[in-house]
């Protein structure tokens, strides 16, 4: 890999993208996608240094879109909360009274 595939220094006029700066999709032209993942895709063999440096982007990747996809289910999460707050809240009021006055009131004695 050279200079410009590792992102080290890139050079104007390559349509070829450096690999770390890969998001992982192919726009359909296949010359911007990076030289290594060109190579894998016509079938020729990669250096270990190559399949070492597509397997850290493809885990990069991968740990960002699983980043991302928990980030949004806390923000799901935490807005289903909020909304079964709000409505119980405005509709089961007698309900809610009920339930702290229970708690907070000390219980009955039993009977002697």
């Amino acid at each position: 890999m050279d200079k410009h595939e590792k992102g080290i220094q890139k050079q104007p006029g390559r349509l070829d993208q450096p690999l770390p700066e890969w998001r992982g999709g192919y726009g359909g032209d296949v010359r911007r996608l990076p030289k290594v993942v060109q190579r894998l895709l016509h079938g020729h063999g990669l250096t270990a240094e190559e399949k070492a440096e597509l397997l850290w982007r493809f885990f990069e990747l991968d740990h960002r879109s699983r980043e991302r996809r928990r980030r949004i289910q806390g923000w799901v999460l935490g807005i289903l909360l909020v909304a079964i707050a709000s409505y119980l809240a405005a509709h089961e009021r007698s309900w809610i009274a009920d339930q702290i006055m229970a708690w907070l009131s000390p219980p009955a004695a039993p009977p002697a």
